[in-house]
């Protein structure tokens, strides 16, 4: 799979598109400030991964943690992110604490897996709802200045999404393009055959890496 494919595939689980997927496609990569190399430190490689954890928990097959997501997440903000993207998804991750607290009253690390479920849960509807309202907000303003519409259209272009919905792509393009996702997660054939679009399919039958 390359990378064009795994963009494509991410961006049909998430029905819409993947932040960063243009520099993630020429292989770009951008210098790091002091915020973004913090990314890479131990703890917080750990917090991501617990993070990535309550979104795709361990169940019958290995969990986001274990699929070395946390340790993938830094180098895709780091080298596929815009400045404004990087600001957005650092001030978010140090709020995690803080909306931890106001779902299940303690930070996100003391918490149980369930209770960091619900926390992950609570983020996912905070992060729709703040990017419809962008997304009507940008429309609003393309309408009411039709005559700078190109000039304007990169601007509102250019405004992050929640970043919470960076974090759960990331998860997403992370974990099935790891080893473990591919094999475990996904069927996994090693030569493949034949091109069957016509091929059988059973309720519960995984999807092909």
């Amino acid at each position: 799979m390359n990378r064009r494919e795994a963009l494509q595939r991410v961006a049909l689980i998430l029905g819409g598109t993947v932040i960063g997927a243009n520099l993630f496609l020429e292989g770009c990569t951008r210098s790091a400030t002091k915020d973004v190399q913090a990314l890479f430190e131990a703890k917080t490689t750990d917090l991501l991964g617990d993070l990535a954890e309550a979104i795709l928990p361990a169940t019958a097959t290995p969990g986001a943690k274990e699929a070395g997501v946390g340790s993938f997440i830094p180098v895709m903000v780091r080298d596929c992110y815009t400045e404004k993207q990087q600001k957005a998804f650092l001030t978010g991750l140090g709020s995690l604490d803080d909306k931890a607290k106001e779902v299940k009253g303690k930070p996100f690390l003391e918490l149980s897996a369930e209770d960091r479920t619900a926390v992950a849960a609570a983020l996912d509807k905070e992060a729709n709802e703040f990017n419809k309202k962008q997304a009507e907000d940008q429309k609003d303003i393309l309408e009411k200045n039709r005559e700078k519409q190109n000039q304007l259209y990169n601007y509102v272009e250019n405004d992050p999404p929640h970043w919470f919905t960076m974090f759960k792509q990331l998860t997403l393009t992370g974990f099935f393009n790891s080893e473990l996702g591919c094999t475990k997660a996904l069927r996994f054939v090693k030569i493949p055959g034949r091109f069957d679009g016509n091929l059988p399919y059973k309720k519960g039958d995984k999807a092909f890496a």
